[in-house]
């Protein structure tokens, strides 16, 4: 049976990086790929990062309830659809989803079954050196996220596991070792 798992955190804490760390080292994990209406970043592949596409198109899917979940995160929308999770599913792998809070607990309305991550700062401080030095915002915008971040780890106490990134080989083996016990059936004697 294929699990659905949700890996959630503020910007910055280094979920992009771990989710990527287990698809690499697992083959039966595949991450959804989101739609989203912000502008592609240096670097960023269409299709294999995010799907890139209008306001008026991600309206239109959303009037059409192609998305499972989709949020309003910094002016730009992001979407899970439902079709890349099935998809996923099928095919007979686990699927990985790359959420805000907000999503996370959308998804896990729908489907119980579903395993939620939390992704942890080691502080925010620690955080907002991390939204620095990776270069990818103005100063105004990581004070904004900064400051969401401030009121979205207090939603942490909805998912079912939470790990710190304060390393990430640590974080990485505390995901693989939530990822593992799931995949273990008990067996019955009886």
């Amino acid at each position: 049976m294929s699990n659905i798992f949700i890996i959630s955190a503020p910007s910055g804490c280094g979920k992009t990086s771990l989710v990527r760390e287990l698809c690499q080292t697992y083959s039966f994990l595949e991450q959804t790929v989101s739609y989203t209406t912000r502008t592609i970043r240096s670097g960023e592949v269409d299709g294999q990062d995010y799907h890139f596409i209008s306001k008026d198109e991600f309206i239109e899917n959303k009037k059409n309830n192609k998305f499972i979940e989709s949020q309003n995160v910094y002016d730009n929308f992001y979407g899970t659809t439902y079709e890349s999770i099935n998809e996923i599913l099928a095919s007979g792998k686990d699927a990985i989803l790359e959420i805000d809070y907000k999503g996370m607990l959308l998804i896990k309305s729908k489907i119980p079954s579903s395993q939620s991550i939390y992704i942890l700062p080691p502080s925010v401080e620690e955080l907002e050196k991390r939204l620095f030095d990776r270069g990818l915002d103005s100063d105004e915008v990581i004070e904004k996220r900064v400051s969401k971040a401030k009121d979205e780890l207090k939603y942490v106490k909805f998912a079912d596991y939470t790990v710190m990134n304060d390393n990430f080989a640590e974080a990485t083996k505390s995901l693989k070792a939530i990822i593992l016990n799931s995949k273990i059936t008990p067996y019955n004697f009886c």
